[in-house]
């Protein structure tokens, strides 16, 4: 009996291994789409984050609150945000694939890439 293994054997084998590829590609296309999803709601809950902190900002400071879109932290003042904008730049960071820790200052790197997008999400706007 050491002879080629009978067809139907063969095709059960096939039907089995093509099933499992479309399951598996069927995983992987749920995967991404709820990666993508989790992605999106990470980016809304920063921009949330960073809007509320804005707001109090405004709420404590007085001061106008297109001033505080328009304009992100100056360089080297990076020391002088508030625990409200840190928690939002912590925030966006996480959404944008950043690794930062829950507490303390953000690497400068981090700061510097949020200082960035937000610079060129107002000139954007401002256009």
């Amino acid at each position: 009996m050491g002879g080629t293994p009978p067809r139907g054997l063969i095709r059960n084998r096939a039907a089995r291994v093509r099933s499992d590829l479309t399951e598996l590609t069927e995983r992987r296309t749920a995967d991404a789409a709820q990666r993508a999803a989790e992605e999106r709601v990470a980016k809304a809950k920063a921009e949330l984050e960073a809007a509320q902190a804005q707001l109090r900002q405004v709420k404590s400071g007085g001061q106008a609150a297109t001033h505080l879109v328009a304009a992100p932290a100056p360089a080297g003042q990076s020391g002088k945000r508030s625990k409200e904008e840190l928690a939002g730049i912590r925030a966006w960071a996480r959404a944008n694939g950043h690794q930062v820790a829950d507490r303390g200052n953000p690497a400068k790197a981090v700061l510097d890439a949020y200082d960035a997008a937000h610079r060129t999400t107002t000139l954007a706007e401002a256009s």
